[in-house]
């Protein structure tokens, strides 16, 4: 390719590229469009929670990986380490056949096998952790903060 054709194509490349660049949201701009997902789903979270039992956390999960992919960087590690809890208690509901109902003050049925009562509460066990309940606390903190909306 001749010179003035690579330098062309180059110039042609770097447009498309700061385009593109320019189109992208700043940080502000995702921790607004965050806080606006945050105050929308709030009220549906409360009420779920409060009406739902066991299971509300894991009705809510489309609602909560909702939010965590509009959450801005600095929130991004505390949603997924919340989502994937609960993905992982849901996982081992399904997979034993219990439901959240069925787990209601830490109680598992009576006939559920030994390794299906190790699956569900080592699941509920990485729920109740330490780094779990810490993240939930930064999305709630933050959302107080920064969104001036209680969430969870």
């Amino acid at each position: 390719m001749p010179r003035l054709g690579r330098t062309t194509a180059l110039a042609a490349a770097a447009a498309v590229l700061l385009t593109a660049l320019g189109c992208s949201e700043s940080e502000g701009d995702r921790r607004d469009a965050y806080c606006a997902q945050v105050k929308k789903d709030a009220p549906g979270l409360t009420r779920a929670v409060d009406e739902g039992g066991a299971g509300a956390f894991i009705d809510a999960l489309p609602t909560l990986r909702g939010l965590a992919s509009k959450a801005p960087s600095d929130l991004k590690d505390e949603w997924q380490t919340l989502v994937n809890a609960l993905d992982g208690l849901k996982s081992a509901l399904e997979e034993t056949g219990v439901s959240p109902d069925d787990i209601t003050g830490g109680n598992l049925p009576k006939d559920l096998s030994r390794e299906d009562r190790r699956t569900v509460r080592g699941a509920a066990s990485v729920l109740s952790s330490e780094e779990v309940v810490t993240a939930t606390q930064g999305i709630e903190q933050h959302a107080l903060d920064i969104c001036k909306q209680p969430l969870l």
